[in-house]
């Protein structure tokens, strides 16, 4: 009896043992199940989010592209503005003396690139072809990139030419934001720093189409051809499309 009751003893506390060992076990085996769990889910996150990522690296690539059509606005922010004469104009080429002190002085060839170059006449704002380009004044907005050859050469951003000897040349800038009223009229500030009142009769017209535009359409990163008056205040401004 004796010996039964040490056996049912020592089979009670093994039984105690194994549920105290399950319970454990049983923690230990969810943790790998929750952790698998965890994992896959991680993964398949991972995975939806590396496919958001490539379908979002796609959608930036693709906006980029049409972006890159019209002009990059980081690269206009960036553009040296140069001016002086035109001396010799081809069909590809426009050859000019730069005065103003900024980029290559002297000599430089303008490569013309129709989908990348903008030539406008600074009378009319309208693009001009090259058989329509007068020798004399210019002003051009150039990228960094020019070659070390001699002249050197580069493919302006855009080249205002037929500039009249008697007036300004059309300015080309890229706004910082919208138009601000202030003590001294409506003001334009451009990424550059510089701000140019305008008029109160002041004109605003779109680029090459019938659109309507109201100053309130200027905004950051707004592109525009402003005309001043001869007291460097802005009578026009042609918008470009963004």
């Amino acid at each position: 009896m004796k010996k039964r009751m040490i056996v049912l003893t020592v089979a009670i506390s093994a039984a105690l043992m194994v549920t105290t060992g399950c319970s454990k076990e049983g923690n230990a085996e969810t943790v790998p199940s929750v952790v698998e769990s965890q994992t896959e889910t991680e993964s398949t996150d991972a995975q939806e989010t590396e496919g958001t990522e490539e379908e979002s690296k796609d959608t930036s690539e693709a906006a980029g592209e049409a972006e890159g059509n019209l002009g990059d606005t980081k690269e206009e922010t960036e553009l040296v503005k140069i001016w002086g004469t035109i001396t010799e104009v081809t069909e590809s080429t426009i050859t000019v003396d730069n005065q103003s002190g900024a980029s290559s002085e002297g000599e430089i060839v303008f490569n013309i690139d129709p989908e990348a170059t903008y030539i406008i006449d600074s009378t009319t704002g309208l693009p001009v072809s090259g058989d329509e380009i007068l020798l004399g004044k210019f002003e051009a907005y150039l990228g960094p990139a020019m070659t070390m050859s001699l002249p050197p050469q580069t493919t302006p951003h855009m080249v205002i030419v037929n500039i009249p000897e008697d007036s300004q040349a059309a300015q080309f800038v890229v706004s910082a934001g919208a138009v601000e009223e202030t003590e001294e009229g409506k003001v334009i500030k451009t990424v550059d720093g510089n701000s140019y009142i305008l008029t109160e009769e002041v004109q605003i017209s779109p680029y090459l189409t019938r659109n309507i535009v109201m100053l309130e359409d200027i905004g950051e990163h707004s592109k525009c051809l402003l005309w001043l008056d001869s007291e460097d205040c802005v009578e026009k401004i042609v918008l470009f499309a963004d």
